[in-house]
């Protein structure tokens, strides 16, 4: 479901100091609806590489797919990482990354944010464990956000009760919605 904080919440779990200590290679992915591979591939081996502080490998401009998640995956092999692929449409969009990235036994993992439960069963076929649904706020929690962000404060002036209410009924307890 879109806006119930799926990107929001992942994004505090990587960018937090400890995890990022844990992991030797981080790398944030977003995948639009339409997305090009290549620019995509050669996005993840440009941030590994400035992890090291090095220059991307010559001819990366012009290596193909294939080439581009070979070099991936030859240089993770030995190294714990952790990818974020957020907002992957479809089964397509991860069986074209997948392959990239090894199963290597160093701890290493990869995070996909995803509006479609089908994307994510496949992409968890190892360990169906770990997918995690992300639900609507409750109608209570939706309320405390929205005084919060909108007032600045745990209540509505009376005045404005009826139009906050409408408001929160068009939000439909979606956290980005109430925030915005």
């Amino acid at each position: 479901e879109f806006g119930v904080g799926k990107t929001t919440l992942v994004k505090l779990v990587y960018e937090n100091s400890e995890v990022k200590k844990h992991f030797m290679f981080c790398a944030w992915i977003v995948l639009t609806q339409y997305f090009k591979t290549g620019d995509l591939l050669k996005d993840i081996v440009q941030q590994l590489y400035h992890v090291l502080r090095e220059p991307s490998p010559e001819g990366i401009d012009t290596m193909s797919d294939h080439e581009l998640r070979v070099e991936i995956n030859k240089f993770l092999q030995q190294r714990r990482y952790l990818i974020v692929l957020d907002d992957v449409w479809n089964n397509d969009a991860w069986n074209t990354f997948k392959h990239a990235f090894p199963n290597n036994k160093e701890g290493s993992r990869i995070l996909l944010t995803t509006r479609r439960s089908e994307v994510a069963k496949n992409a968890s076929i190892e360990s169906p464990d770990k997918v995690y649904a992300l639900n609507p706020l409750s109608s209570e929690e939706a309320w405390t956000l929205f005084c919060r962000k909108t007032f600045r404060s745990n209540s509505c002036p009376p005045h404005l009760e009826n139009v906050s209410q409408q408001i929160l009924g068009r939000c439909e307890g979606l956290p980005l919605a109430l925030s915005s």
